[in-house]
């Protein structure tokens, strides 16, 4: 099975509908980083971002795709509430881990898209926060799908065909 954007889109959705401590998800849109926070999402809140990829691992031979994922786990503690600050800290990092596991899980799952591409050792993290007119807090997580991407020219794509063949 392939990865796409729509693909990892579904995956972390279900996700979320199926982590018991999750109650929301959206995927990042630039109207947010700009201020305002989605009015509509409840928390904690898993948010994807799409992914960047590339090719570092690839040659002549091998075409390497690695495909740069990240989400963040935001809370939303009580305005100049520390300790509030620190409990909403703590979960959204275990909430984090929670999902990281269930990645290596699926990693491991031979009819799964995550089967071998997927890594724990490419995860790492970071706290967010306070963020957004909201105040949100969480923590970032960043990790990598790699995996063999066929990449064939396919002349029936192009209007030089004639050519290429």
């Amino acid at each position: 099975m392939t990865v796409s954007h729509q693909i990892l889109v579904d995956y972390f959705k279900n996700i979320t509908i199926q982590l018991k401590t999750l109650n929301g998800f959206f995927r990042m849109d630039i109207t947010e980083i700009k201020g305002a926070f989605r009015s509509t999402v409840e928390f904690p809140a898993l948010v994807m971002e799409s992914y960047e990829g590339n090719f570092d691992d690839s040659n002549l031979q091998t075409n390497v795709n690695d495909r740069t994922f990240a989400f963040t786990i935001y809370t939303k503690p009580k305005n100049g509430d520390y300790d509030d600050q620190n409990l909403q800290l703590d979960m959204a990092e275990a909430i984090g881990l929670k999902v990281i596991a269930r990645m290596r899980y699926d990693a491991g799952q031979k009819d799964h898209f995550l089967y071998t591409r997927f890594k724990v050792n490419t995860v790492t993290y970071a706290k967010v926060g306070p963020i957004f007119n909201e105040q949100l807090y969480g923590y970032r997580f960043i990790g990598s799908i790699k995996g063999l991407e066929t990449l064939v020219l396919n002349p029936s794509d192009w209007n030089d065909a004639p050519t290429l063949c």
